[in-house]
């Protein structure tokens, strides 16, 4: 049995263009035949999707007309590009997408007929036509993966997850997030019992550059005007938190005359699919966006920019993993103005290292810290002091006293032969 999937994910991969496999989905191919519920954490563009694809798929059986798979996103958005990742490893499998535009009447009415073989859907979409209107037979589903998790987990959700779980005994669950948040760890608890738990977060690191510009009191619509006349991007996401915000800076970019497009949830959504089929086909090389478009959705970006900082600070990580994906260098360009170095405190602490750079007549230029003369003097100085050979009581205060004294030669010296 084993050997049958790992052939179908070696078929398949060559299928793709994939040369080699993430960390990620080496543990879930390793550990999916097990009969445990699986929790997977990996930082976004890792490749969870196929991690979770490639196994499952090669596990339905394509001559039974049932649900054997679930797949539960958060937006429309992550329905369709899921939907659009499965259709290119396997055509035969029959398939249901289901979003908050689709004809409902009409799928209902499908639906009383026939079955797919796997759904993808949102959490809202699910409970709506496996509880209330009973057209969606899940009761069979061997598989229900959870995919970027973190996202799901609200009151909504939680409510209706016994209903929808309870339509599925004998499923195996997955679950895949970029982080776990206080909130899924009841959950998990509750339904998933003894699991197995592969953890990648910390060994897979995207390859990107995070770039910091201390604006300090200058417009920051200004500033990105400068930044883009030094860039020429394969495909920048600017995310702008303010939905005032976003109008002002498309149309700033747009009488550029460069190629651009406002990505937000006011749009609809139909609207929106065709600006992300535009957006993947490079119709565009810059996008406006809010956190609307900061999890999941997979494009080959090069460069992102934070116009401003997200008021939740996890999505700066969010925002900023949309570029460097699957093994792609990429470009993180935030801006700082005085009100900001609180937060860009805190985003340090949790592991990100920046690079100061500064918009100079030559364009955006590294800065380089001077090297301080007296720090070298006083390291020599130091090392001048002799180490007791004893230990002497107050040892540490009489050799702080030392050290004291001797930086004061240094700068002594210093001044005199400077006067």
């Amino acid at each position: 049995m084993i050997l049958v999937i790992l052939m179908y994910i070696k078929e398949k991969l060559a299928q793709l263009g994939f040369k080699t496999t993430t960390p990620i989905q080496d543990g879930v191919f390793k550990l999916f035949s097990s009969k445990k519920h699986l929790v997977g954490l990996a930082p976004t563009g890792t490749g969870k999707t196929h991690a979770y694809l490639l196994p499952m798929l090669s596990k339905i059986n394509k001559d039974v007309s049932q649900i054997q798979a679930v797949i539960l996103v958060p937006t429309n958005e992550l329905v369709n590009q899921v939907l659009r990742m499965l259709t290119d490893v396997d055509t035969e499998i029959k398939v249901k997408a289901y979003v908050g535009s689709s004809d409902k009447q009409r799928e209902v009415e499908w639906l009383h007929k026939y079955q797919p073989q796997v759904v993808i859907t949102t959490p809202k979409r699910l409970y709506e036509f496996v509880v209330e209107l009973n057209v969606l037979k899940i009761q069979h589903a061997k598989y229900f993966v959870m995919d970027e998790a973190d996202m799901m987990f609200d009151y909504d959700f939680l409510s209706h997850v016994d209903a929808i779980l309870s339509a599925m005994p004998k499923a195996k669950y997955m679950l895949f997030s970029a982080t776990i948040q206080e909130s899924m760890e009841p959950f998990i608890k509750t339904y998933f019992g003894q699991y197995d738990f592969i953890d990648t977060s910390k060994t897979e690191t995207l390859n990107i550059e995070y770039r910091l510009i201390n604006i300090k009191y200058q417009n920051r619509l200004e500033a990105l005007m400068e930044v883009t006349n030094q860039i020429n991007p394969y495909l920048c996401f600017i995310f702008v938190s303010k939905k005032e915000n976003q109008e002002a800076v498309y149309q700033a970019i747009s009488d550029k005359g460069l190629s651009v497009i406002n990505l937000n949830s006011s749009i609809g959504v139909k609207k929106r699919t065709k600006i992300i089929e535009d957006i993947i086909h490079l119709k565009y090389q810059y996008v406006v966006t809010s956190d609307l478009a900061a999890r999941g959705l997979d494009f080959k970006i090069s460069h992102v920019i934070h116009y401003d900082l997200p008021h939740m600070l996890e999505f700066f990580f969010h925002r900023s993993g949309r570029t460097g994906r699957m093994g792609d260098s990429g470009i993180v360009i935030t801006f700082m103005s005085v009100d900001d170095h609180r937060k860009i405190d805190k985003i340090r602490q949790k592991g990100i290292s920046f690079v100061n750079y500064q918009m100079t007549a030559d364009g955006m230029v590294k800065i380089v810290p001077k090297k301080s003369a007296f720090a070298e003097k006083d390291i020599e100085a130091i090392k001048r002091i002799k180490k007791p050979t004893k230990v002497t009581p107050n040892y540490k205060k009489k050799n702080k006293a030392k050290i004291k004294k001797a930086k004061q030669e240094v700068r002594r010296e210093a001044y005199a032969k400077n006067r």
